[in-house]
């Protein structure tokens, strides 16, 4: 028997028994707090409360100052919709028409579901059939937390139901997965996309008022018996909820660092299968969009997101040949001819941007002779940044430790390391202001600090100002470093030797370049300092 299938054998017994030490050694509290049911966390071995009222009326107490959206989702989520009505009207809350028609004679399942692992999984199976070590973007649109997973974590059902479970995912509302893959887990970027096995044309039919009333399974019929196998190929899936998203699974579309063919034939794809498709509202989507997780809750009118999988592969030059356009004659020749050398722009790469970085934290450290607030920010963002730039997890541990010992009074070891360990699964790169406003450096001891990379916009404008004098007295007098106050004593002279020689003021204007005002100053000055009458 597999490790899998004694777990689940024993589950039954091995939570009953847990729950029922625990109800013996917590039974005070329980009686206290009915409403905290104790649950048995078969992944971690652990039970925990979890709060679910015992009618109604319990669950109103703790809604009355929530707006109506946050009290649709709980009566949702603890099965109280049908009595919706009555709960509003203890509320002090009123339904609008348009939604009592929509929630009332929908024929669509309305309230929380769990959703089947096996099948969610055997889902993400089929999308990301790769071995890479790439990850995949879970985004909770609620709440806006984001994190990203490795892809045979959602392969297997046991490690999917820990994520889909925990205190970022539960409440089951605006899930939503990325339909690529990415290299890294610095951000759902498109210079980070790995591959891009899933395409999706979403079907925004709503916005149409012929099939405004229509259920997202009616469009999909309309559009089953008019336009599949006709102008678009048999999608390898679609996800029906609040509207209809078709997807389709692509092999093998790995995208190539120094070209953008992959990226260009899978928008291509999207484009074009939405305009065929516009009549029912169609839009193209981005490589980087995302999709809703099966039996997730959509938060804009309460219905269950629901996957329907077909199966469907389909190989990038069978789709090329059979449902795109041929490309205009005169591509190949575009493509083929040289292409004009532009302007030379050199980018700081990642590596060199996050090694100056790396030097600034010391150089910060070292002017305040290690004695400074934010010990553990300093750390943490060492260590963050020591593993963006390549540097291995001991590595990056060592040169943490190193900027530890830089401190006047250095944290202990075993205590910052762990405090420091989340960066591992997830690096973090904080913009410049917010470094600084968590360190607070000031302008002023930012000019004095003269870092590289972690500068403010007043500081950034002000070495500009200064770049920009150096080159103009350069170009014009052959020397950056004169000062202020030789430029003007030159500029005295001069224009006392032009009067002595009997130039106008307009003409001493013209040759030298500035205004009336600042030759009537100049000649002032030279008047109180006894050179002119």
């Amino acid at each position: 028997m597999s490790l899998t299938e004694q777990l689940f054998s024993n589950k039954d017994s091995e939570s009953e028994l847990a729950i029922a030490e625990y109800y013996k050694d917590n039974k005070e509290k329980l009686l206290k707090y009915p409403n905290m049911v104790p649950t048995f966390d078969p992944v971690t071995k652990i039970v925990y409360c979890v709060y679910k009222p015992r009618n109604l009326d319990d669950l109103l107490q703790t809604m009355k100052r929530l707006p109506k959206k946050e009290v649709d989702l709980n009566l949702m989520r603890y099965d109280f919709w049908e009595q919706r009505d009555y709960a509003y009207q203890q509320l002090g809350l009123k339904i609008a028409k348009r939604e009592v028609k929509k929630y009332r004679n929908s024929t669509e399942i309305i309230g929380p579901q769990k959703a089947n692992m096996s099948e969610l999984a055997n889902f993400f199976s089929f999308a990301y059939n790769t071995d890479a070590n790439v990850f995949v973007h879970l985004l909770n649109k609620e709440t806006g937390e984001n994190y990203f997973y490795p892809i045979n974590s959602l392969k297997d059902k046991i490690k999917l139901s820990s994520i889909l479970h925990s205190h970022i995912f539960c409440r089951n509302v605006d899930l939503m997965y990325s339909l690529s893959t990415y290299k890294t887990m610095i951000g759902a970027t498109d210079e980070n996309v790995f591959s891009i096995p899933l395409i999706q044309v979403d079907v925004d039919y709503r916005k149409i008022p012929k099939y405004k009333t229509k259920t997202p399974m009616q469009v999909w019929q309309s559009i089953l018996e008019t336009e599949v196998g006709n102008t678009i190929p048999y999608p390898s899936a679609i996800e029906c909820g609040h509207q209809l998203r078709l997807l389709y699974k692509l092999n093998d579309l790995y995208v190539n660092q120094s070209s953008k063919a992959s990226k260009n034939i899978a928008r291509r794809i999207s484009k074009v299968f939405a305009e065929r498709l516009s009549k029912y509202g169609a839009e193209f989507q981005p490589i980087t969009s995302h999709g809703r997780i099966a039996s997730s809750i959509n938060s804009k009118d309460g219905s269950i997101v629901q996957i329907e999988l077909f199966g469907h592969e389909y190989e990038i030059e069978i789709i090329k040949e059979k449902w795109l356009d041929p490309l205009p004659d005169w591509y190949s020749e575009w493509k083929s001819k040289p292409k004009k050398k532009g302007k030379v722009i050199y980018l700081q790469n990642t590596l060199t941007l996050n090694t100056t970085r790396l030097r600034d934290f010391f150089r910060i450290v070292d002017y305040y002779n290690g004695q400074l607030d934010g010990r553990r920010f300093l750390c943490f963002m060492v260590r963050s940044h020591a593993l963006l730039a390549g540097y291995s997890l001991e590595e990056a541990r060592d040169l943490m430790l190193e900027l530890n010992d830089h401190f006047k009074f250095p944290l202990r070891p075993n205590l910052i390391e762990q405090d420091t360990r989340n960066v591992v699964r997830k690096q973090y790169s904080y913009k410049n202001e917010t470094i600084l406003e968590r360190l607070c450096i000031t302008p002023e001891i930012e000019e004095n600090m003269n870092l590289e990379t972690i500068i403010s916009i007043t500081e950034k404008k002000r070495r500009d100002k200064v770049k920009k004098s150096r080159r103009y007295r350069e170009e014009k007098f052959g020397n950056p470093n004169i000062s202020k106050r030789e430029l003007i004593e030159a500029e005295k002279k001069e224009i006392k030797k032009l009067l002595a020689e009997g130039y106008k003021k307009k003409e001493i204007c013209k040759l030298l370049g500035i205004q009336p005002k600042t030759l009537q100053r100049r000649i002032k000055g030279l008047k109180n300092e006894g050179f002119l009458q």
